[in-house]
């Protein structure tokens, strides 16, 4: 069976319950085009490597490149569209059909951004694709904004003359409204000089004109390479990324304040730090994937946060088949309610008692934590 090594500055879309991975910097190459996806709708474990249901699409050839960034896009918004990274002497912009599962490497003759990577796209409105910024070289860096049509495959450049300073390894939400959020990263030509948490830099897709976002609340330290996800009920959960170290806290940007808080985890995993990782929300979980760790070995493993209550944040194994099902809710007859309610309490019973054990065994060995726990490799790139 096919188990993915470890890496980071890989890149992910989810389509139809499949999490997808492309590339990234691995154990093995510093850069690979390996191509697979997570089958999200079986049930596994994540600390069972043989359980988890990985399908392997490497043979469909696709970009050997790190430090990408992947949207969704086309007429049936089932393409994947991967933009940037390294090699630079690679396709800028490839393009997956999940359907014929068919790789195609899209050229552009007209106008079109300059190569770069440590990007993040925002999908917005109908088929169209913002990436902004990002790194090129050491002593050049652009603060343009630059946004890809899926439909007709063609770029077109901001005009916007007051436009944030220049930024990589960030992280760029596209909000309820379409209007397209940054947040975090560093200074191209000066990596230590992080961008702040307290003024979000936010464009408006309709009227392309930037604005600042000032936020309240405890302000999380600077980092890039960190991940974002929002929610439904309108919060952003930022997890882990990288300064002077590596980092494992969770935080919450609620966005109809615009308030920071620090994120509850009730259990959280002894010494989990990550940067250079992906995070996909589905439902009520966010799967954090790959990455490096603090001790600069890349991670291999997935790991699964229950985001359901804002106030209690949960580490969960993997998924069941109770859980599968609550990912996809059907309408069920009457009569099959009682056992649905029964299969509720049984999990929440198991849960409290895999809760208890896990609590009595930490208590009985220090010797618990992340490093133990996951497969590892310690080969790590310079990061500049």
């Amino acid at each position: 069976a096919f188990i993915p090594v470890g890496r980071e500055f890989h890149s992910s879309v989810l389509i139809d319950k499949k999490l997808y991975f492309s590339g990234g910097f691995s154990s093995v190459a510093s850069a690979t085009n390996e191509f697979f996806y997570l089958d999200l709708s079986k049930p596994f474990t994540t600390t069972n490597n043989a359980s988890i249901p990985w399908i392997d699409l490497t043979y469909t050839n696709g970009p050997l490149k790190h430090s990408a960034t992947a949207c969704i896009g086309g007429n049936k918004n089932d393409a994947i569209f991967i933009f940037g990274g390294f090699p630079y002497n690679n396709n800028f912009i490839n393009q997956f059909n999940t359907s014929k599962q068919q790789w195609t490497n899209i050229t552009v003759t007209d106008v079109a951004p300059l190569y770069r990577e440590d990007i993040s796209c925002a999908e917005f409105n109908n088929g169209l694709i913002a990436i902004f910024s990002g790194y090129i070289n050491l002593t050049y860096a652009k603060n343009d904004l630059w946004i890809f049509n899926t439909l007709t495959l063609s770029w077109s450049l901001s005009n916007e003359t007051n436009v944030p300073s220049s930024r990589y390894g960030y992280c760029a939400v596209t909000l309820p409204d379409n209007n397209i959020l940054y947040i975090g990263g560093s200074n191209p030509t000066n990596w230590t000089s992080y961008m702040p948490m307290n003024n979000l830099p936010l464009y408006n897709t309709t009227s392309n004109i930037w604005s600042n976002i000032s936020t309240s609340g405890p302000i999380p330290p600077g980092r890039r390479y960190f991940s974002v996800v929002l929610t439904p009920d309108r919060r952003i959960l930022m997890f882990g990324g990288k300064n002077e170290m590596t980092l494992g806290d969770l935080w919450i940007l609620n966005i109809s304040t615009f308030q920071w808080s620090i994120g509850n985890i009730v259990n959280p995993i002894a010494d989990l730090t990550l940067s250079g990782h992906t995070a996909t929300l589905m439902d009520n979980y966010m799967f954090v994937a790959f990455g490096t760790f603090s001790n600069s070995s890349f991670s291999s493993r997935i790991f699964i946060l229950n985001v359901n209550q804002n106030n209690a944040y949960a580490w969960v194994d993997g998924l069941t088949s109770t859980s599968i099902t609550n990912l996809n809710p059907t309408t069920s007859d009457s009569k099959f309610s009682g056992l649905i309610i029964s299969a509720i309490i049984c999990a929440i019973i198991s849960v409290i008692i895999l809760v208890v054990a896990i609590i009595f065994l930490y208590n009985k060995s220090d010797s618990f934590n992340v490093y133990n726990y996951l497969p590892m490799s310690t080969i790590k790139p310079v990061d500049f």
